[in-house]
């Protein structure tokens, strides 16, 4: 979930390439009805977005699954770390700021839910 296109894209992308089966959506309102949906393995989430910024999704997330979903946060928001015990209370794994590497980024996931075989990230 990032509002900028590209940078879902790019997301959607690497991680279908690593053979992740992914999911993507640029619109914040579409979000939870998503991940209802989709019922994924790991959230890729921004943080600052039109209508409801990622504080707004993590709380919307807990009430669209019974399980907690790990996030991931990717965010140019630099001070997201200075609400990191809440963003870890939400089920936030890490938070990684723009600009990102993105081989990195693809190594995290693989820490946070391991190797691809049917998960949906």
């Amino acid at each position: 979930m990032d509002d900028d296109p590209t940078i879902a894209d790019l997301l959607t992308e690497a991680l279908a390439d690593e053979g992740y089966e992914t999911f993507m959506t640029t619109q914040s309102l579409r979000f939870y009805d998503a991940v209802r949906e989709h019922q994924p393995d790991l959230v890729m989430l921004d943080l600052m977005m039109p209508y409801l910024d990622g504080r707004d999704e993590l709380k919307l997330m807990t009430m669209a699954v019974d399980r907690q979903i790990p996030v991931i946060v990717v965010t140019a928001f630099l001070g997201a770390g200075n609400e990191e015990k809440e963003f870890r209370e939400a089920g936030v794994a890490h938070i990684v700021y723009k600009p990102f590497d993105l081989d990195k980024l693809v190594e995290l996931v693989k820490q946070t839910i391991g190797e691809p075989g049917g998960r949906k990230a």
